[in-house]
């Protein structure tokens, strides 16, 4: 009944619903809120006081991603009305793309990435992203699930399962999104992350190496001002520049990975409300103490 109520409502009326939303989360989940804040302080430096707003906007963030998430295969016709995909960065897509080996677009759990990946398969690059299945098989997994084959047009690819199927779209010339920022846990590198020891997934170098598919950055954050638009950037080929050595992307495993994550430290440093501080980032390297 929500979902459907959801989605016959105007966005920045369901947008208000999402603030609400989160705001209810983060006052239930107090114990959650209290890890939240303490990773903020530890990752970014910052006070506790602003700690505790940004944790705060972070759940109204989160809020307002689930209903636009829910509303998804009622506006992904009319996509670009709420995101923006400049020309600029689409040059740097086209001029990845143009080297035939496919592309690798590295992202991060920031603001709404679904409607940043529904607009770009609307501005016709068809593209495929990798996913962490929910750890609870139902529920949430479950209704996750199914609003994504509501909208067909973006193939999700089970990260436990889809390696067969990453590499024949890579093969075949085609883009491949990866989220970047999720705990590795026991099958990660460890490689700071916002100054602190975490498990990172190292997929994403050793497929660049196998296939050579240039690394491209797609950040996509959400208006301060008008909360439900939002922007797509491609700002470069991160797998064209060299480390702090001077040695290629691709060539050390540890510095490329590091390459990788100051990508997505600048993006949570420059907006920290629209990264999901409610991830355990860190838990395989610090524990419960995360």
């Amino acid at each position: 009944m929500l979902v459907n109520f959801l989605r016959i409502i105007p966005q920045s009326t369901a947008l208000i619903i999402g603030r609400v939303i989160g705001k209810i989360l983060h006052a239930v989940l107090w114990k959650k809120v209290d890890r939240c804040e303490a990773r903020c302080v530890k990752a970014l430096g910052v006070g506790v006081t602003f700690a505790r707003e940004i944790v705060r906007k972070s759940f109204m963030n989160l809020g307002m991603s689930a209903v636009e998430f829910v509303r998804l295969p009622v506006v992904k016709e009319n996509i670009s009305e709420f995101v923006s995909f400049p020309e600029e960065s689409v040059n740097v897509l086209r001029s990845a793309l143009s080297r035939g080996r496919g592309v690798m677009l590295m992202s991060s759990h920031m603001a709404n990435w679904e409607y940043a990946a529904i607009r770009v398969i609307h501005d016709g690059f068809p593209l495929s992203v990798v996913y962490t299945p929910q750890r609870n098989q139902g529920g949430a997994n479950d209704i996750i699930m199914n609003i994504r084959r509501q909208t067909p047009e973006m193939k999700m690819i089970d990260n436990h399962t889809g390696l067969r199927e990453i590499f024949r779209t890579l093969k075949a010339g085609g883009i491949v999104v990866i989220m970047q920022d999720l705990d590795a846990r026991k099958d990660g590198v460890i490689t700071d992350f916002l100054g602190i020891p975490a498990s990172t997934h190292d997929g994403i170098v050793k497929l660049y190496n196998k296939f050579k598919a240039p690394v491209v950055p797609v950040h996509y954050v959400r208006d301060k001002n008008k909360p439900k638009q939002h922007v797509v950037e491609m700002p470069y080929i991160l797998s064209d520049m060299k480390d702090s050595n001077g040695r290629a992307f691709g060539e050390d495993m540890q510095s490329s990975l590091a390459m990788c994550n100051d990508v997505i430290e600048q993006w949570i440093r420059e907006r920290p409300e629209l990264w999901v501080w409610l991830m355990d980032r860190w838990e395989y390297t610090l524990g419960k103490n995360a």
